[in-house]
């Protein structure tokens, strides 16, 4: 209940505070009482913040691969995959985690939403899990006619980056960068590459992400600029395993 004083309000009126101070009046709303969370919105948020912590790695260590030219909505994109894969985790809701849902359905994500990496490269490299080890095998292609190029290409670049998480943990495990360097001037038109092969075999590794990317260069006075922008950028990724 307000009071009148010495022509002066004070005290509440309905959700309004009104007090005087330094010969002002100042009116306040009232705060809302807190509500305390139910254990059924904990627990929510616990399997919530395991998602956010593994799509902030992701994009971290997905960086040479993304370049940062990804679309404005890629982090919301990647969130909600995310949660797609931890869905079928057979734990109770706030136990949810990677490590048994399905992280192959990440396969495929692309970092951007504009340039779908399939529409620029004609033919699927063999991304395979065997004994420990990361296999990628090339099929024989045509340089010029499987892989679609911007005006002014004069090179271009086939980047991978192998990436080894324990989400469990929180903790990145080890990461493999590899570039495959094509000129289009001077290499064969038929193009033939060597099987790579990464090496797994580490403690605590729990996850397997592999992501791929195209870069694309012009050689202007004797130096190579890239072409890739937040229009042109095929990156995805490719490969993902739970060991």
């Amino acid at each position: 209940m307000g009071t009148l004083k010495n022509g002066n309000l004070k005290g509440a009126v309905g959700n309004v505070v009104i007090r005087q101070s330094n010969e002002q009046t100042i009116v306040q709303t009232m705060p809302k009482p807190v509500k305390k969370q139910t254990p059924a919105k904990k627990a929510f948020g616990t399997d919530f913040g395991h998602i956010s912590t593994a799509g902030a790695r992701i994009r971290e260590f997905m960086g040479d691969i993304h370049l940062e030219l990804h679309d404005s909505n890629m982090h919301n994109r990647l969130i909600t995959q995310l949660k797609r894969v931890v869905r079928p985790n057979g734990r109770p809701t706030g136990r949810k985690t990677i490590h048994g849902g399905k992280i192959d359905r990440l396969v495929n994500f692309q970092f951007n939403n504009k340039c779908h990496i399939h529409d620029f490269m004609h033919f699927d490299p063999v991304i395979s899990y065997i004994d420990k080890q990361v296999h990628i095998q090339f099929p024989k292609f045509d340089l010029r006619n499987d892989i679609q190029l911007p005006k002014h290409c004069d090179a271009l670049a086939i980047n991978f980056t192998v990436a080894v998480f324990n989400f469990e943990l929180q903790q990145h495990i080890h990461f493999y960068s590899h570039e495959i360097q094509l000129d289009l001037h001077h290499s064969e038109k038929i193009i033939e590459l060597e099987e790579l092969i990464f090496d797994m075999d580490f403690k605590n590794a729990e996850t397997i992400i592999v992501g791929m990317n195209i870069e694309y260069y012009q050689l202007l006075r004797q130096k190579y600029l890239l072409l890739n922008n937040k229009e042109v950028h095929p990156a995805a990724i490719v490969g993902a395993w739970l060991i």
